[in-house]
């Protein structure tokens, strides 16, 4: 593990320095061009898709944890070797690895089990397909290799073709177009058109033979599978059916059996040669899911499908012009929810991505897992607004399958002893149960608890610590705000944040003045004010606070240590 680790650090640091060795790539490839004049086409084609990889790479603009949390997921750790010095300091007497060596190793095609089930949803202009085979291969030598589902909106529709034969010919020669493009992109592909996929016609479910799937991947193949069907043998052999009669189903049927199949498999150990996907990928030329919260052409940031299907739902039917503007929002939303909910909910997101946005979007959800633009990010303020419409030009919308939130009024209805370990965890201090429970109790103004004490929310009326008027209203004083650090990395902070905001529209909170996480409260307050002679920075959420100052530092001042 240590070793792992070590070599995950490196690797970190060393990530700092690729646009350097970028530079010193194309510096030897010049020179080589130099000594020998024009470079043969395939190894110049061969450096400069390396070197636009690795620009895509730094657009990500990880942070440290980030990075290491992805090269410790998708970077197979045998292939760094364990006596070479990165030029970082470790290893004195080790040889030293050049910038060349480097990005070769780090980028040298492996075979890894991360899946991504992934769904092209044409129709697509040629340069639209080439975008997307680009795509699939980069992310395959970046860890993370695809099973696709081809499909096109028109396909659906009958009425366009004047037989079965001639759509199912349509559905081949369409799904062709994207094994070229992969191919073209310097990859490989397998089309897989028949014997994947059994029905039954009593409507069951889809039965699915893996064993196409499988000899694509090990033959480092991306399969692409046409979304068709045949007659299960013992119905054809009631009914008469010819074996070869195949027929076209639902792209997201597919999807669907797909991700429950891989599942079953491993819950059951009849397969140990694929993992279960830690990605459900839709591409399509609308983009994200509409976001009702914002005006003109935005997409969801993120969204917590178990708090927010229904809410999208309505927002539809609010919206008419949306069945014209986003046609397959709904069923992709649908779809993604049925295989989310399959899917471990720690490990597993899923992303809608226009093409237009490719590749660099997919990169950059890869490399970070965190959507485009944060979703608790105030959208009264200007600053933030103008960045989120720049942002939201990638039109790409992260879904998880998320957590229940609950509200509680009073800490009678909370598990205290669940939500004191949640707290310890959180800020790795010991809390003082008895007089924190005892401040807390008289004065909370309610508690947003995430799924299973996984994240906290704790909110005080301080009203009547301050003098505001004969009318007294609610002073609402953000005492606790916690995630367990086995929920970090998966949208829960900005869920419950935009949660708490929604719920309490004007609130406080204090923070240390050398807090590392101040940055972030900067971005999501609509103001600050640091207490002088303390150590505090005041930080308030609403348009009025800037007329409560004085009530505001009081309370700031005032409120007694938690922790022991």
């Amino acid at each position: 593990m240590f070793k792992r680790l070590l070599i995950a650090q490196r690797k970190a640091a060393t990530f700092q320095r690729i646009r350097c060795n970028c530079r010193q790539l194309s510096t030897v490839s010049e020179n080589n061009t130099a000594k020998t004049g024009q470079p043969q086409t395939a190894e110049k084609e061969k450096n400069e898709d390396v070197r636009e990889l690795l620009v895509n790479l730094m657009d990500t603009a990880p942070s440290k944890r980030e990075l290491q949390q992805f090269l410790k997921r998708y970077v197979p750790q045998q292939q760094a070797p364990s006596s070479t010095d990165l030029g970082l300091g470790y290893d004195n007497d080790s040889k030293t690895m050049s910038p060349k060596d480097y990005v070769s190793d780090l980028l040298a095609p492996s075979y890894t089990n991360q899946i991504a089930l992934t769904k092209v949803q044409g129709p697509f202009a040629k340069g639209e397909w080439q975008a997307v085979g680009k795509t699939l291969f980069k992310l395959q030598k970046l860890g993370l290799t695809s099973i696709v589902v081809a499909d096109n909106l028109s396909w659906g529709t009958e009425k366009a073709y004047a037989s079965l034969k001639e759509r199912g010919l349509m559905m081949v020669r369409e799904s062709m177009a994207l094994v070229e493009a992969i191919e073209k992109a310097g990859g490989r592909a397998q089309l897989i058109y028949g014997g994947l996929l059994e029905y039954n016609s009593s409507e069951g479910p889809l039965d699915v033979n893996m064993d196409f799937i499988h000899s694509a991947l090990n033959n480092q193949q991306i399969p692409i599978i046409v979304p068709t069907a045949s007659l299960a043998q013992h119905d054809r052999y009631q009914h008469h059916s010819p074996p070869e009669k195949q027929r076209s189903i639902d792209a997201n049927d597919v999807m669907i059996a797909l991700a429950q199949k891989l599942v079953s498999n491993k819950k059951s150990s009849l397969d140990t040669r694929l993992t279960t996907p830690s990605k459900i990928v839709v591409i399509n030329s609308e983009g994200g899911i509409p976001n009702h919260e914002y005006s003109g052409n935005s997409a969801h940031s993120l969204i917590n499908v178990q708090e927010e299907y229904d809410i999208i739902v309505d927002a539809f039917k609010n919206q008419p012009s949306w069945r014209t503007t986003h046609p397959s929002a709904l069923s992709n939303l649908k779809m993604i929810r049925t295989c989310l909910a399959e899917l471990p909910p720690t490990t597993s997101s899923a992303v809608i991505v226009p093409t237009s946005s490719l590749p660099s979007a997919l990169i950059a959800n890869l490399v970070t897992d965190k959507p485009l633009y944060s979703s608790s990010l105030p959208i009264d303020n200007k600053d933030n607004i103008s960045a989120i419409q720049r942002v939201n030009q990638m039109r790409t919308t992260v879904l998880r399958h998320g957590i229940k939130i609950q509200n509680y009024s009073t800490l009678d209805d909370v598990d205290l002893p669940r939500l004191t370990a949640l707290l310890e965890a959180s800020f790795q201090k010991k809390l003082d149960v008895h007089g924190y429970y005892k401040r807390l109790g008289p004065i909370l103004a309610g508690a947003i608890i995430a799924g299973d004490y996984e994240g906290a929310v704790l909110m005080t009326d301080e009203s009547k610590n301050v003098a505001t008027g004969p009318h007294q209203t609610p002073i609402h004083y953000l005492d606790k705000f916690a995630i367990a650090p086995t929920s970090q990395g998966i949208g829960l902070t900005d869920i419950l944040w935009k949660r708490m905001c929604d719920t309490y529209p004007e609130l406080l909170w204090r923070s240390r003045k050398d807090n590392g996480v101040n940055k972030w409260y900067f971005e999501r307050s609509n103001g600050y004010l640091r207490l002088s002679d303390s150590n505090w920075v005041l930080f308030w959420h609403g348009l009025n606070g800037c007329h409560q100052l004085d009530a505001y530092a009081t309370i700031a001042r005032g409120i007694p240590a938690s922790f022991v």
